[in-house]
């Protein structure tokens, strides 16, 4: 008998083990499965887009006509929503009624301005371009930086923005490609028709569409592969010179025009510890792509 109970504990103890080893193999292969699933969500970003969503963005958001809104904050680069430029952006109006000029906003006007009663006049209330940058940037108009507003003129009794223009800075565009870097983020990389010139804008996803986070250039860069190189005025043979650039010299390409790149670089300020920008046409020849 006593034999007996000693063998039943022994048993017990075994079986102890026994389980004691799957609960434990278990809690291994839970937490092995758990890194594993956090590993694979970390590497599902980013996402390209599909063709099928390069189109939509292409014909469904943008481009649609030439009063396109969406077209319109890709006017001015800006690294966060507050920093676009006003002026760029509501360039063309938001073609509603409460749009329409009066008589008397135009003798206003053109007391302010002598070509009003001959140009084309958009007007913005104060109350439109506070709804448009609330729903399309997520931002109030007193949150802006208010960069540009200075370019409209301001008539007080009506609370609205004017140009007198006669001109458009519409744009059409072709997104080539973009990542979901996020649930919610995506980037679109596209191209502007007007100068060929890469962006990047980066929108987040809302309940309602897509609000604008960012708009950068998207720069190549590139050196000046010989010396005494003539940075022109414009993309002509025959422009005029506005400065040298000698090999070596590293350069950003904004866009390409006939046979010449635009591009910027900065130079050193002599006496100086800043630099400055500037800006030319250069032929493609002189430079070599990095």
């Amino acid at each position: 008998m006593e034999g007996y109970d000693k063998d039943k504990d022994t048993l017990r103890k075994y079986n102890r083990r026994i389980i004691l080893s799957l609960v434990l193999a278990i809690f291994i292969s839970v937490c092995m499965l758990q890194r594993a699933y956090a590993a694979d969500a970390q590497e599902a970003y980013p996402i390209a887009l599909s063709e099928e969503e390069i189109q939509m963005f292409n014909a469904g958001f943008f481009n649609v006509a030439t009063n396109n809104m969406n077209n319109m904050l890709l006017a001015s680069e800006y690294e966060k929503p507050e920093e676009i430029d006003l002026f760029e952006t509501f360039y063309n109006g938001v073609g509603t009624e409460a749009s329409l000029v009066s008589k008397e906003e135009i003798a206003l006007l053109t007391t302010l301005d002598s070509q009003a009663p001959y140009l084309d006049i958009v007007k913005i209330t104060a109350a439109e371009m506070d709804a448009v940058l609330q729903e399309k940037l997520g931002v109030e108009l007193d949150k802006m930086s208010k960069i540009g507003l200075e370019n409209f003129y301001y008539l007080e009794p009506y609370d609205s923005f004017y140009i007198v223009k006669g001109d458009t800075n519409f744009d059409w565009c072709t997104v080539i490609s973009g990542n979901w870097w996020s649930e919610n983020t995506v980037s679109l990389e596209y191209e502007k028709e007007s100068d060929n010139s890469r962006w990047i804008v980066t929108l987040q996803k809302t309940n309602s569409g897509f609000q604008f986070v960012s708009n950068k250039r998207h720069y190549k860069t590139g050196m000046i592969n010989a010396n005494h190189v003539i940075i022109q005025s414009s993309a002509d043979a025959d422009a005029a010179a506005l400065f040298v650039l000698n090999e070596g010299i590293n350069i950003k390409i904004l866009a390409q025009e006939n046979h010449f790149y635009q591009i910027a670089v900065h130079v050193q300020l002599k006496d100086r510890n800043d630099s400055q920008e500037l800006f030319g046409f250069v032929d493609k020849e002189f430079v070599t792509l990095q």
